[in-house]
């Protein structure tokens, strides 16, 4: 029998689509305008927008929240219900990650190839580092070389080698990668029966963590709030929403004035506990309910490959002027994000949508066994 779709929690999806949209404008912003310091105005507007463009590393850290909530959530309940499968979750979380990376890598080392020819000389070696501090600098030049490719697929980026390329973004993907290893391994020792295998999977997730830089095991925190937000669900409340939501603000405020990896863990601690409140909301549908759909089904590979193509058109065609806050900007921003999401939706189309039948093939190769 086949079972039935998951229903969708909308509102989550809203937010993961935002906070996609989020990491773009943060992307545009820094491509596109003066930083703040050099604006020759400071209005209410002019604010809003470096404010909105400030956002990018909240968004991530709000990713993580979510994944936790969603993937980690997920695993708990299979495992009370004793259905968890070290297979199918091997195979749907690699699904998952390299459906959208590989093409990722591919394409990022397409763009930049095309930046470099296109584009001022030595901008992938940061030659325009001191106008972009985002892109490539001197002392983090592009890095094509097949040990950093290979480092990406093992997601390994941030740990033994850089990210490929010009892809910034990738870093958080081995976050990601390695919270789907420890956190599985940490819950299997508390619901398995057999005292050794307990031991095993406990002394193996914390070996997990006790190997990664420091940085990446803290944020797993929120990662771990957002699996234990999933498992204790609530009630609808919008008084109880409403404080999320004003906690979250005031999280955010923290993280931009304590910026530091205690700030991004208190944002993602909130944010998770938050999630609850969003996930016990009955949907709205209608427009909201396809925007939701539509932004959280490419949202993964809209974060995975926008950079490299945003800022090898910056290269050839803006480098290296940026502009001042305003009308004329703003609509160049728009332009540029219409682009991304084409770009994005169409790489969608040929890979992420493809993840289930990448799914059953690993699927059906872990549980492969010789004759």
């Amino acid at each position: 029998m086949q079972q039935s779709p998951k229903p969708r929690l909308q509102h989550l999806d809203m937010l993961r689509g935002l906070c996609a949209l989020g990491v773009v404008v943060s992307h545009l912003r820094a491509l596109l305008v003066v930083p703040y310091a050099e604006a020759a105005r400071h209005g209410l507007l002019d604010k809003f927008l470096f404010t909105l463009g400030g956002l990018g590393h909240e968004c991530v850290i709000a990713f993580f929240a979510l994944s936790g909530f969603l993937v980690g959530g997920s695993t708990l309940a299979a495992m009370r219900a004793g259905r968890f499968s070290w297979a199918d979750y091997g195979a749907a979380r690699l699904s998952r990650l390299w459906t959208v990376l590989i093409p990722a890598l591919a394409l990022t080392a397409l763009w930049d190839f095309a930046g470099a020819a296109l584009g001022p000389a030595g901008a992938y070696q940061g030659a325009l580092a001191a106008v972009l501090p985002s892109g490539p600098t001197p002392a983090e030049p592009a890095n094509h070389s097949l040990a950093t490719l290979l480092g990406n697929v093992f997601f390994l980026q941030t740990i033994e080698t850089p990210v490929f390329g010009s892809n910034r973004p990738l870093w958080s993907l081995a976050n990601e990668a390695w919270y789907y290893l420890a956190f599985p391994l940490l819950a299997f020792a508390f619901f398995h029966r057999a005292p050794l295998v307990r031991g095993l999977c406990a002394s193996a997730g914390l070996l997990t963590l006790a190997l990664l830089p420091a940085e990446i095991a803290l944020l797993g925190l929120p990662w771990l709030a957002g699996a234990l937000a999933a498992d204790h669900p609530a009630r609808p409340s919008p008084a109880r929403a409403l404080g999320g939501a004003l906690a979250t603000l005031a999280a955010i405020g923290v993280a931009h004035a304590w910026r530091s990896i205690f700030g991004d863990v208190i944002l993602g601690c909130a944010i998770a506990y938050w999630l609850r409140d969003l996930a016990a909301f009955r949907p709205f549908g209608g427009l909201y309910g396809g925007a939701a759909q539509g932004l959280s089904e490419i949202s993964y590979t809209l974060y995975a490959v926008h950079f490299p193509l945003l800022l090898m058109l910056w290269f050839w065609l803006l480098a290296p002027g940026q502009s001042q806050p305003g009308v004329a900007v703003l609509l160049r921003m728009a332009a540029l994000m219409a682009v991304a999401l084409l770009y994005a939706t169409a790489v969608w189309f040929l890979f992420e949508r493809r993840t289930n039948v990448t799914r059953g093939w690993m699927r059906g190769l872990m549980r492969w066994r010789p004759l």
